[in-house]
Protein backbone atom coordinates (compact mmCIF):
# COMPACT_ATOMS: atom_id res chain seq x y z
CA UNK A 1 0.00 0.00 0.00
CA UNK A 2 1.16 3.69 -0.85
CA UNK A 3 0.81 5.46 2.20
CA UNK A 4 1.15 8.58 1.21
CA UNK A 5 -1.84 8.13 -2.08
CA UNK A 6 -3.89 6.72 0.86
CA UNK A 7 -3.18 8.98 3.84
CA UNK A 8 -6.67 10.72 3.64
CA UNK A 9 -7.95 7.22 3.80
CA UNK A 10 -6.24 6.53 6.58
CA UNK A 11 -6.85 9.61 8.71
CA UNK A 12 -10.28 9.08 9.62
CA UNK A 13 -9.23 6.08 11.34
CA UNK A 14 -8.85 5.23 15.09
CA UNK A 15 -5.55 2.75 15.77
CA UNK A 16 -8.23 -0.23 16.24
CA UNK A 17 -9.78 0.28 12.52
CA UNK A 18 -6.94 0.93 10.64
CA UNK A 19 -5.22 -2.33 10.45
CA UNK A 20 -8.12 -3.89 8.98
CA UNK A 21 -8.26 -1.45 5.94
CA UNK A 22 -4.30 -1.27 5.39
CA UNK A 23 -4.48 -5.55 5.55
CA UNK A 24 -3.13 -6.80 2.28
CA UNK A 25 -4.29 -10.05 0.75
CA UNK A 26 -7.45 -12.43 1.28
CA UNK A 27 -10.97 -11.32 2.96
CA UNK A 28 -11.13 -9.43 6.19
CA UNK A 29 -13.83 -9.88 8.87
CA UNK A 30 -14.26 -7.26 10.73
CA UNK A 31 -16.18 -8.91 14.24
CA UNK A 32 -16.59 -5.98 16.36
CA UNK A 33 -19.49 -5.00 19.18
CA UNK A 34 -22.49 -1.96 18.10
CA UNK A 35 -21.25 1.49 17.52
CA UNK A 36 -17.24 0.61 17.02
CA UNK A 37 -17.11 1.53 13.69
CA UNK A 38 -17.34 -1.68 11.57
CA UNK A 39 -18.82 0.30 8.46
CA UNK A 40 -16.48 2.66 8.48
CA UNK A 41 -13.88 0.12 8.21
CA UNK A 42 -15.29 -2.11 5.34
CA UNK A 43 -16.24 1.41 3.28
CA UNK A 44 -12.86 2.75 4.20
CA UNK A 45 -10.84 -0.70 3.08
CA UNK A 46 -12.76 -0.57 -0.37
CA UNK A 47 -11.62 2.77 -0.92
CA UNK A 48 -8.27 2.27 -0.17
CA UNK A 49 -8.17 -1.20 -2.19
CA UNK A 50 -9.61 0.81 -4.81
CA UNK A 51 -6.96 3.15 -4.94
CA UNK A 52 -4.05 0.50 -4.95
CA UNK A 53 -5.73 -0.85 -8.57
CA UNK A 54 -8.56 -2.93 -7.36
CA UNK A 55 -11.41 -3.74 -9.75
CA UNK A 56 -14.34 -2.46 -8.11
CA UNK A 57 -16.34 -4.92 -9.52
CA UNK A 58 -14.20 -7.21 -7.72
CA UNK A 59 -14.87 -5.34 -4.40
CA UNK A 60 -17.67 -7.38 -1.96
CA UNK A 61 -18.64 -5.82 1.43
CA UNK A 62 -21.51 -7.32 3.74
CA UNK A 63 -23.02 -5.93 7.26
CA UNK A 64 -25.86 -6.80 8.77
CA UNK A 65 -27.21 -6.99 12.21
CA UNK A 66 -29.26 -9.27 14.65
CA UNK A 67 -31.12 -6.70 15.77
CA UNK A 68 -32.82 -5.14 13.02
CA UNK A 69 -36.53 -3.23 14.16
CA UNK A 70 -39.19 -4.76 12.57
Amino acid sequence: MAEGRNSGILSDLNPSQRPAVVRDGSPQPVLEGPGTGKTRTLVHRAARLKADGADPARILLLTFTRNAEA
